[in-house]
């Protein structure tokens, strides 16, 4: 049955699939800092597609977005959700997707919150039909007629990227990539107008390693301050008594499973063990799912460990807030941050600390914070003494959550985004807001600059 199977398959990919599929798997073999060769490859197949007649026309109040797929659960899609919300009321908006499907299947949350604001249009890609399916997304896109698409693509989308290169060529759609998979390879970028950034240490990533230029520091996108969460205090206590016994102390992690493991260790939850061995009355709540690698990892820290009945594993909920707002102290992960749920933190007023990465700059998202963030540490001994310090003072809590919360109201807040946004719609000439370059100096404390091949950590 396996010998058939793998048959089936090796017909599958060699005889139906159309050559999109063997540009992704280029993609999977072959990623470097710099893809512009593979999108010249991709671009050369796009445009030998035969387009039918449409009206080349732009439409000035209409946005749309472009996705490859979106879940309940992920930073991109809060930040198109967030995006949408915080458009003037003049704009209409409509959300593409490449796996229409599969995203009404994943995100069954975010869609319906999403579509109280835009439409949703797309196709149900396939590598057996990727010209049909290029057409068809094509068509959708020109009859709606943007004046701008906003692209949120997965890093290996080989559609979105084919794509890209047709509306490049064939229209005078603005197309804006916001760079969501910052500290992982991707291909795409070429055929962006301009290159939407979250902080400066990527515009220097993306200027020096991947080789664009058209870079934009732009930070990200949250909810308008008039439609963040309202969490009433007895909501937490009810939460709290579910998760934690009376009296206790709670520190707080969430992340996808691979931002805690270094290879096959984990310095962070070596050093939750410490603080959890030092404090009796601490418990700590961790939010994943860990791959049977990552569980067979943490079991060898916590399975003989005094402190195990102490730290709690939970899975990931769309009611994530609520979570957060029990903890007194969130920690950020490390090796790779959680640069999302800092945001969160911010704008739900939980204070947390933060491990810079020196030794690699693309996993750390400290500038994010304001640059004299008292809790952001260079190392593992100095952040557990910071987490202790802001454990045992409310006081200190209270004043760092204050001040997170005014950097967030000036920097990520919805409206101010989306104003930015609108601007740059209706730049004349994109090329005056570049980013100047980045002095590498600027960065010369950090041991080097090494991606994550997307996709990481799903096995």
């Amino acid at each position: 049955m396996k010998f058939v199977k793998a048959i089936l398959k090796i017909i599958y990919r060699r005889f139906i699939c159309g050559k999109l599929y063997y540009f992704e798997r280029r993609f999977a073999k072959e990623q470097k800092n710099d893809m512009r060769y593979l999108d010249k490859e991709i671009e050369k197949y796009a445009l030998e597609i035969v387009l039918p007649s449409f009206e080349e026309k732009i439409i000035s109040n209409r946005i749309a977005f472009l996705a490859t797929e979106l879940y309940d659960f992920g930073g991109h899609t809060e930040v198109i959700k967030n995006i949408i919300e915080s458009l003037p009321k003049e704009y209409e908006s409509k959300l593409f997707l490449a796996k229409k499907y599969r995203t009404l299947r994943c995100a069954p949350v975010k869609m319906m919150e999403i579509l109280q604001y835009c439409k949703m249009d797309g196709v149900n890609f396939g590598y057996e039909n990727d010209k049909r399916a290029l057409l068809k997304m094509f068509g959708k896109i020109t009859e709606f007629a943007p004046k701008a698409i906003f692209v949120f693509m997965h890093n290996n989308d080989v559609f979105c990227t084919a794509l890209l290169a047709m509306l490049k060529r064939w229209t005078k759609i603005k197309i804006f990539y916001s760079d969501i998979c910052s500290h992982q390879f991707g291909i795409g970028m070429s055929f962006a107008d301009l290159i939407l950034e979250g902080m400066p240490s990527v515009v220097f990533i993306t200027q020096k390693y991947r080789g664009f230029k058209n870079t934009f520091m732009n930070w990200i996108c949250y909810l308008p301050r008039e439609k963040l969460p309202v969490i009433a205090e007895n909501e937490v206590w009810e939460m709290r008594k579910k998760i934690l016994p009376p009296d206790a102390l709670c520190t707080m992690s969430g992340a996808a499973a691979y931002k805690f493991f270094e290879n096959d260790v984990s310095p962070y939850l070596k050093m939750i063990e410490r603080l959890l061995s030092r404090n009796e009355n601490l418990y700590h709540i961790l939010i994943t799912e860990f791959t049977p690698r990552h569980r067979n990892i943490f079991d060898s820290i916590f399975k003989n460990s005094a402190v195990k009945n102490r730290i709690k594993l939970l899975n990931f909920t769309p009611n994530f807030k609520l979570l957060f707002k029990c903890a007194d102290v969130f920690i950020d992960s490390f090796p790779v941050s959680s640069a999302f749920t800092m945001i969160d933190l911010m704008s739900l007023k939980v204070p947390f600390a933060v491990k810079i990465n020196r030794d690699n700059i693309a996993f750390s998202f400290h500038e994010y914070l304001a640059p004299d963030y008292p809790y952001m540490f260079d190392n593992v001994q100095d952040m557990e003494a910071g987490i202790e310090d802001l454990l045992f003072s409310r006081e200190r809590r209270e004043r760092i959550a204050e001040m997170n919360f005014e950097h967030f109201l000036n920097f990520f807040e919805g409206k101010k985004y989306a104003s930015r946004l609108t601007d740059l719609i209706n730049c004349e000439d994109l090329s005056k807001v570049y980013d100047k370059e980045i002095n590498e100096k600027q960065y010369s404390d950090f041991k080097k600059m090494e991606l994550l091949p997307f996709p990481y950590g799903l096995n």
